[in-house]
């Protein structure tokens, strides 16, 4: 057996999870099929199937990236990488065509390549999951029309949870045949379920469930170094225009509270001019991320597009107010004037304001973060989702 085959515990049921990427975590998928991995450990003899993480953009190298990954995460959870052989890195030269000068980025072309994906992997997937008793999967790429096809050739149970962005990527009508093709779909919202019904424009599909994803516990990290002193507001996210990274720039110029803003996450597409009232500290471990939950103020991360936005329920798990767009899927997650504040989409004066509002009143913040904590217990525990989670695991299985 390879090296980078599973080696499952056979006291156990054996759960595959399929991403994209995995670790370490960059984004909020990698962040959900993470907590899930590891939440389910007494449960299932759990393996995740990814392919290497690439810090390059083009279609090619995505899947054919030599980027060393280790084959356990921080929490034990096994890693089996799903690479090509050299034939393999052969057969996926076409894929360059999307990277091409000129050549339109068109659904027609990403599907119509496809073929070439299936032709590198599908053996390979095969004898990844030829041992497992379900497949869950995260994907909105090749990998999630890759896995509708193995699991049903194989007759494994397979579950879907894909991130859509809908309009931007992981929907075009292939990636929506091949989500049709699993025993369940979960979403993260009730928003994200009506816009997934309604791109399927009359497809026939599988049980829909909104099951969010699982967040973890707060805990309070011990760190021999403070990364920043004194008071601050937190962004936590990419350094992406969609963020919303440039505008709360612009309306913490406009306060007059003596607060930094601390930037935390990786670097984007776009470099923002800091005021002298900023610190950006890059990308960080989940230890100083956690610090940093536990000692601000407040969470502000006025993102305009958003699948779940699991920063949000990690900042309420430590009873934090967060300040933010009011744009569906934030406003399932946050109560506004309850646990937080959500402005009008790009309303620099209002965003100021909401950040004003908080920043000088205590009990108010104090009040907002107790509700934000509140609400985390309630709908968005692990104990519960993992609860959700075995039910539609059980009922696949049988």
């Amino acid at each position: 057996m390879s090296k980078n085959n599973p080696v499952y515990n056979t006291k156990k049921l054996n759960l595959a999870i399929l991403t994209d990427w995995y670790w370490p975590c960059k984004g909020g998928v990698e962040r959900a099929a993470q907590s899930l991995a590891t939440s389910l450990q007494k449960s299932f003899s759990v393996t995740v199937i990814t392919h290497r993480v690439s810090d390059n953009s083009s279609l090619y190298s995505t899947y054919t990236s030599i980027k060393r990954q280790p084959l356990k995460d921080p929490d034990g959870n096994r890693i089996s990488l799903l690479e090509p052989s050299i034939a393999g890195r052969i057969l996926l030269a076409p894929l360059m065509i999307w990277n091409m000068p000129g050549v339109p980025r068109t659904a027609t072309l990403y599907d119509s390549l496809y073929r070439f994906y299936r032709a590198a992997f599908s053996k390979r997937l095969r004898k990844l999951i030829s041992h497992t008793r379900i497949v869950h999967c995260f994907s909105t790429g090749y990998l999630a029309r890759c896995a509708s096809e193995v699991c049903k050739s194989s007759d494994l149970p397979l579950v879907h949870s894909p991130f859509i962005h809908f309009g931007r990527w992981g929907d075009s009508p292939a990636q929506l045949d091949a989500y049709c093709r699993a025993g369940v779909i979960l979403c993260p919202t009730e928003f994200f379920r009506e816009k997934l019904i309604l791109s399927m424009n009359g497809k026939t599909l599988p049980q829909i469930r909104v099951i969010p994803p699982i967040t973890p516990e707060p805990v309070q990290p011990l760190l021999e170094k403070k990364p920043v002193n004194g008071r601050f507001v937190l962004f936590l996210g990419r350094h992406e225009p969609h963020k919303g990274l440039g505008i709360l720039l612009e309306s913490f110029r406009d306060l007059r509270q003596k607060v930094k803003l601390v930037i935390a996450g990786p670097s984007g597409e776009k470099h923002f001019h800091l005021p002298e009232n900023a610190v950006d500290l890059r990308e960080v471990d989940e230890n100083t991320k956690k610090w940093l939950l536990f000692n601000c103020d407040l969470l502000c991360v006025p993102s305009r597009d958003e699948t779940f936005g699991i920063v949000y329920t990690e900042a309420m798990s430590y009873g934090k107010p967060v300040v933010a767009f009011d744009i569906p899927p934030v406003n399932e997650i946050v109560q506004n004037g309850i646990s937080g504040i959500l402005v009008e989409t790009d309303n620099r004066k209002e965003l100021s304001s909401a950040l004003e509002k908080l920043l000088s009143n205590e009990t108010t913040r104090r009040s907002m973060g107790r509700a934000a904590r509140d609400r985390f217990n309630s709908y968005f525990s692990p104990a519960k989702i993992i609860k959700e989670h075995l039910k539609v695991y059980n009922r696949l299985i049988g």
